[in-house]
């Protein structure tokens, strides 16, 4: 009987913990890194640990930080040249004027939704934070995939910068396998051959 309930209950752990590979690719067949995708069943609390975005030439890095409501955000300036940090997204409006190093407050985050992020002195300087609502959410890697503790009939939803109806889009996708899965987005060129003005296009808000 010892057995059994042991074996039951690994079972039941395995149900639990098991994961499924999410590969996010655009019409070309190309992999999408930097694609955030949100569980929005899986429920996760505020880290105490204060997340980094940093600059590093003339470049936010990473590019695109998920964080969750709450938590706080680092803006390090690891340029040998200053920078002017600023928001004018609704979640969160602000401004860091020029400096440099790491003598910066961390700035709080908390109000969920997409903060785009720009540079007053280097205009093509764009980064994104993503303020997750206390849900599940996390980035695609350089192969354009990512592990998900879903199973088949869950729903995920997808962001990129590229999506084709604008950054304040999002994709809602069914999840249709145990294993794996690879969703097709239709998007905008990669960023190193975009222009400018599709940067910041902007479609149906979704945030």
């Amino acid at each position: 009987m010892r057995y059994l309930i042991v074996l039951m209950f690994g079972c039941f752990l395995s149900s639990v913990w098991a994961e499924m590979t999410l590969s996010v690719v655009d019409q070309d067949n190309l992999p999408v890194s930097d694609a955030v995708v949100t569980v929005s069943k899986n429920v996760v609390g505020t880290p105490s640990m204060v997340a980094v975005m940093d600059q590093v030439d003339e470049s936010f890095l990473p590019r695109v930080l998920v964080v969750q409501k709450g938590q706080y955000v680092n803006f390090p300036n690891s340029d040998d040249i200053r920078h002017h940090v600023y928001s004018f997204s609704e979640p969160k409006t602000f401004e860091i004027k020029l400096y440099k190093g790491t003598d910066v407050e961390p700035i709080l985050f908390d109000t969920p939704g997409l903060v785009v992020l720009g540079c007053n002195i280097h205009d093509d300087m764009i980064g994104y934070i993503i303020v997750a609502d206390n849900m599940l959410t996390l980035k695609t890697d350089k192969n354009g995939q990512v592990r998900l503790p879903v199973k088949q009939g869950d729903k995920v939803s997808v962001w990129s910068e590229r999506l084709i109806d604008g950054v304040n889009a999002l994709e809602s996708i069914d999840i249709t396998s145990d294993a794996e899965q690879t969703v097709v987005l239709e998007l905008l060129p990669p960023i190193e051959v975009m222009d400018h003005s599709s940067h910041t296009r902007f479609g149906k808000k979704k945030w």
